[in-house]
């Protein structure tokens, strides 16, 4: 039956489809079918007067904030700007201590009380003292459609790789102690930022990178392997949301990496929209909970169910634990 539905749309027409009938749309102020392919420029938006065919016209320094929390002060957050050093001293960065960055994916922000980038700030700040900084790029993932969004994602990226710069540069954190964490179409952006340091940035992880128009792309237009010192991946989806296929230096396949993950129903095209966002809801647990996350390396889900993989103490720990000393493709059981 599902061939039929991908004889009838293409995969981004079924990928705008499955969040459309999802209830986490709503919590985005896209209300119509419409809105979701044209994208839903609100009132009083600087970007109102540019139509997509206008896409390029974006300014990406206007339209992407970065947000500080810290353990000081974990729910009042604090701008930093690109290029303007001043704005990490009076924010209260700290370059000694490690620094997470959040991006979330489209049609998400960096304020919902659900959202990738509050609910691992809320994880990370109950057993660590880290800079959080969570990228907001809202103003083109909930007002223009995918495609365009898709089209600044590398502008995005490059975009986070300057705040990083500006990090490094006027403060003791070095990229051995950053680490970007994105989700969707945000672990795309993860990747871009990457790619504008050269690779050279600690750590990566995407959680469940999208599919939809980077599925048959080059290494250099997706996240990829190379794009950090180590590059980590959750793949919770398998039909049309999330990349399936691995692309970093260790795959993480919970449940076998397919949909439907546990506590999703078969809504939403057999639980995907569900599914997809189970990667980061993972990824937060493991944050306080490393060994529910023990992973085995194995060639495929079938034979981790039947406990036919190659060496069960060549393990590792999915999340927040991964180690960064092994490759590959593993797998585990997630409740």
């Amino acid at each position: 039956m599902f061939d039929k539905i991908l004889s009838s749309f293409s995969y981004v027409q079924l990928f705008l489809l499955c969040l459309q009938l999802s209830n986490f749309v709503s919590s985005t102020q896209v209300y119509s079918y419409e809105n979701l392919f044209h994208g839903k420029i609100t009132e009083n938006n600087e970007l109102d007067q540019y139509s997509t065919t206008d896409s390029h016209l974006i300014e990406v320094n206007k339209s992407v904030t970065f947000w500080l929390y810290t353990k000081e002060h974990p729910e009042f957050s604090l701008r930093l700007v690109p290029n303007d050093p001043t704005s990490l001293s009076s924010s209260g960065f700290n370059g000694s201590k490690p620094t997470k960055i959040l991006i979330h994916g489209w049609l998400g922000d960096s304020e919902s009380e659900q959202s990738v980038c509050l609910t691992l700030k809320s994880e990370y700040f109950a057993l660590f003292d880290y800079n959080v900084v969570c990228v907001d790029w809202s103003v083109i993932a909930l007002d223009f459609p995918y495609f365009t969004a898709w089209l600044r994602c590398k502008e995005i990226g490059n975009y986070i790789g300057e705040m990083i710069t500006t990090i490094t540069e006027n403060t003791s954190q070095t990229n051995d102690h950053i680490h970007i964490i994105g989700f969707s179409m945000g672990a795309h952006i993860a990747g871009f930022a990457g790619k504008r340091l050269g690779g050279k940035v600690h750590r990566i992880t995407g959680l469940d990178p999208a599919r939809p128009l980077f599925f048959s792309k080059h290494p250099t237009e997706r996240l990829n392997q190379t794009d950090a010192q180590f590059v980590d991946i959750v793949h919770t989806t398998s039909l049309v949301l999330g990349q399936h296929k691995p692309i970093g230096n260790i795959d993480f396949y919970p449940n076998g990496g397919i949909t439907r993950q546990p506590g999703c129903r078969y809504d939403y095209v057999y639980g995907e929209v569900c599914s997809h966002f189970k990667s980061y809801e993972f990824y937060a647990r493991s944050i306080r909970s490393r060994d529910e996350f023990k992973s085995i390396k194995c060639d495929k889900w079938k034979d981790y169910e039947q406990s036919k993989c190659e060496d069960s103490e060549n393990y590792t720990y999915m999340g927040e634990y991964a180690n960064f000393n092994f490759s590959g493709s593993y797998y585990l059981s997630v409740p």
